[in-house]
């Protein structure tokens, strides 16, 4: 597919949108969506075979050079292809996310850098992407945004919050960008805490994504014509993010989907992307908003009750937001010279 603009694109006002992790899940059912409405989708995935595979997929779109989150360079050498072969870029959606198994006690393997890998893919690659692509993003003329796919689980005093037994919490930031290939005894959790649990990473890294959101909107670091926002899809046991429940246990992975959608808790996966598509398309996305459905709701839209919702406490909390800003910016800052 060329990525030159053509007159019917330029007429259509279609948005040229990049999505990170496009060859399965929300990503995938996101992409085919927007491609169906005419819209350029740019893949953007860990490996140069997922993004072929996505752009087979999905029916279309641009398969870039491959962007592993978990890999400082790759995500460097990634925007670099975008600045080189990407024309336009409207919307940047962070949607690529990894949850470790619940029952490990130890990272199931550390980034390139030696980092904790959940924390290091779902927020440190994102937060990095997003800074390497920020002027590219906002020479668009088409009002640009950037979404990022968090979670109910960031909220304690949520059902899904509390599941697994330890809830979101980022303490001090003390156990943030710890290198574990150089210090294998440091802290493997953000709070600082040697204590590694799989069910608290994720939705710590989810905590992460909208404290990002947060702090990306009000202004002061990045452009306050630029759209931040971010969104809950829904619980989709078939996606990806159970992969390693699926890999420890079949059956209770079976067990879970059946459950989930017996009570009607669980959304298909086409649902889960719909909603992505409303936060990169939707003309009237409030700037640093989080989207929510109600439990059990098919809505996609804000006319079927997929509108914005509060968040929790911690991620509401400024002071939180700007501390893991410049924490974060440190770390990745060698890749931004």
């Amino acid at each position: 597919m060329s990525l030159e603009a053509t007159k019917d694109d330029q007429q259509r006002r279609c948005l040229h949108i990049l999505i990170t992790g496009s060859s399965q899940g929300v990503g995938l059912a996101a992409a085919k969506q927007l491609i169906a409405e005419g819209h350029t989708v740019y893949h953007a995935c860990r490996s140069d075979a997922r993004a072929q595979h996505a752009a087979e997929q999905a029916g279309g779109g641009v398969a870039l050079k491959a962007c592993n989150l978990s890999d400082f360079d790759s995500v460097k050498a990634f925007a670099q292809d975008v600045q080189t072969r990407v024309h336009r870029l409207d919307v940047v959606c962070l949607n690529a996310g990894m949850s470790p198994s619940t029952s490990i006690q130890e990272p199931p393997f550390l980034t390139q850098q030696g980092y904790e890998p959940t924390i290091g893919v779902n927020h440190l690659g994102h937060f990095l992407l997003a800074h390497l692509l920020l002027d590219k993003l906002m020479a668009s003329a088409e009002n640009p945004r950037l979404v990022l796919t968090a979670s109910s689980v960031h909220d304690p005093s949520l059902r899904a919050g509390q599941s697994g037994g330890k809830t979101a919490t980022l303490g001090d930031l003390s156990g943030l960008g710890v290198n574990l290939k150089q210090n294998p005894q440091g802290p493997t959790m953000v709070d600082g805490s040697t204590e590694y649990s799989g069910a608290k990473v994720y939705k710590d890294s989810k905590l992460c994504n909208i404290l990002m959101c947060r702090q990306a909107a009000t202004g002061e670091l990045f452009p306050k014509t630029l759209t931040t926002c971010c969104f809950n899809p829904g619980f989709v046991p078939t996606t990806g993010l159970f992969e390693s429940l699926r890999q420890e246990s079949w059956w209770k992975a079976k067990a879970l989907t059946l459950l989930a959608s017996v009570i009607g808790f669980s959304i298909p996966v086409e649902v889960a992307g719909a909603r992505l598509v409303t936060m990169a398309t939707h003309p009237d996305i409030p700037n640093g908003s989080y989207y929510c459905a109600a439990d059990k709701s098919k809505g996609a839209t804000p006319e079927e009750g997929f509108v914005v919702t509060n968040v929790s406490e911690d991620a509401s909390n400024d002071a939180l937001a700007e501390a893991l800003w410049k924490k974060s910016m440190d770390i990745v800052k060698p890749w931004l010279e």
